[in-house]
């Protein structure tokens, strides 16, 4: 700081082949998003601005060096960068990955992606975890222009790439018509840097600063508009969140006496367990001695995610359990009626459900009958409530069947016997242990609903593997709470059989 000050000078490292946060005009000067945000450092400090083109290649580099005394330009928060320099918190921009269509594409979400053709580029970091996350069918180019020139002829639905780099395309007169109206994935907080020896020192204390009155007085939003970039869902929650204030009227993001910003305000991704409490603390810790990456325990975000999707699976498992024993019941005792049309259609009718996979009837249901019914009448068919039917359907199919069988079996030793309210209670006790592993069994089948996107605890802990690469930790987790799951499911049925037969013979 005492240095630029001394010499009346900043020097900041931007880029100028990164439009339209770095760029050369018409008339060769240098201009940009990140070009503003150098001139108003500079503006702050009372000094020059002198302005030195980097590249991704060369920028840590010219830092390292002392070309530059501070460098904006597009970098990524990461661990790795982190060792190399001092990256400021907060952060003032972020990236991810979207996806740029044609002007007459119908993709409204990822879901909509889902199994279809995408240009991708070769060696971007991001292709084997949006493929695995969306089972997109990758076309790999050697560059970004020919990936472009392949979704507009079609032979693409779209080109995978970083949202920024698009929004650059998409200004220019041969793009302008394209769309990216998928909400980017994977994203990446950008940060400016300064040279490590200056880590905590006043220089990093006024950048930070800055950022920060940026983020308050929206000065990154309208930026953002100026330089035509599509909105920012990071710049709208961190203006949000950098003016919010407690029960006394102050920031909640403001400086600790150690000068250090708020847990709640700093990107969680850096934070020890040293820095907080509670199971934030105790999941940190678990990562920082076992390399144990627990992020549902200790990331607010996915803690919440998780715990949702927990009670979904309970809602789920009790829906489908509670459904197919009284829809069984109910096609048993209707079937036993002998009405001649009514019986006969529900003897298909379960038969259909009891032969049909219940993954193949979710599917028909979900995406066969109900596009059908969304494109001709605007009906949108719950995903909750189409597994539960559908699971309910096959498994009470088969409930039927087991009491059918035993009431058969009743009838050799007493031919004139019927199934009714009164008989059913000891049917049902004859036959309770293939009943009891029926509903055992659709418990377990509640995690097809991840196919329909039902954020159950399957559906959920993909998306967490596919943001964090925690295969192993996730997969046993979810194994555990299933063996649990099952556990408690079996053992409450076993106690209602118990008192529902009890006494009976």
């Amino acid at each position: 700081m005492d240095l630029i000050k001394k010499r009346g000078v900043l020097i900041v490292g931007v880029k100028t082949d990164y439009p339209p946060f770095g760029m050369l005009s018409p008339d060769a000067t240098l201009q940009g998003f990140e070009h503003d945000l150098a001139e108003d450092l500079a503006r702050g400090l009372g000094v020059a601005l002198r302005k030195v083109a980097v590249t991704g290649a060369n920028r840590l580099q010219i830092l390292d060096e002392g070309g530059i005394d501070v460098m904006i330009a597009t970098l990524g928060d990461t661990y790795a960068r982190r060792q190399i320099a001092d990256l400021i918190e907060p952060n003032y921009y972020s990236s991810g990955v979207t996806l740029m269509t044609r002007p007459d594409s119908k993709l409204d979400t990822w879901a909509d992606v889902r199994g279809q053709k995408v240009c991708a580029t070769q060696g971007s970091y991001f292709n084997r975890a949006m493929a695995t996350r969306y089972l997109l069918d990758l076309q790999i180019f050697a560059n970004g222009r020919d990936a472009k020139l392949a979704v507009r002829d079609g032979r693409c639905a779209g080109w995978l790439f970083d949202n920024t780099a698009i929004a650059g395309d998409l200004l220019s007169n041969e793009w302008k018509y394209y769309k990216t109206k998928l909400r980017p994935q994977l994203l990446t907080p950008w940060a400016i840097a300064i040279a490590r020896s200056e880590k905590g020192g006043a220089l990093e204390h006024f950048i930070g600063d800055t950022v920060a009155q940026w983020h308050r007085r929206g000065v990154l939003l309208e930026l953002e508009k100026k330089w035509r970039l599509p909105p920012s869902i990071f710049l709208t929650e961190m203006h949000t969140l950098w003016n919010k204030k407690d029960e006394k009227g102050a920031f909640v993001c403001r400086r600790l006496p150690d000068g250090q910003w708020p847990v709640v305000c700093r990107n969680p991704i850096f934070i020890t367990s040293t820095e907080t409490t509670g199971l934030r603390q105790f999941g940190l810790l678990v990562k920082e001695k076992t390399g144990v990456n627990l992020t549902y325990i200790y990331d607010d975000y996915e803690r919440a995610q998780f715990i949702r999707a927990l009670f979904t699976t309970l809602a789920l498992t009790a829906s489908c359990v509670f459904g197919s024993l009284v829809s069984g019941m109910i096609f048993a005792l209707t079937i036993e009626q002998r009405i001649p049309l009514l019986s006969r259609f529900l003897k298909g009718f379960t038969l259909v459900g009891r032969m049909t996979p219940p993954l193949l009837q979710i599917y028909v249901l979900a995406f066969g009958i109900g596009s059908v019914l969304a494109a001709n009448w605007g009906m949108q068919l719950n995903s909750f409530l189409i597994v539960v039917l559908c699971l309910c359907w096959y498994t009470g199919s088969g409930i039927l069947h087991i009491l059918e069988n035993a009431s058969d079996k009743e009838r050799l030793r007493a031919p004139g016997f019927r199934l009714n309210l009164s008989t059913l209670r000891a049917i049902a006790n004859r036959c309770s242990t293939s009943i009891l592993a029926s509903l055992v069994n659709v418990s377990k089948a509640t995690m097809m609903a991840s196919a329909v996107a039902v954020p159950e605890l399957l559906s959920v802990s993909t998306s967490i593997i596919a943001e964090h690469g925690t295969v192993a930790t996730m997969m046993n987790t979810l194994m555990l709470l299933f063996l649990v799951l099952v556990f408690v499911v079996l053992r409450l049925l076993q106690r209602v059989e118990r008192r529902w037969c009890h006494g009976m013979d």
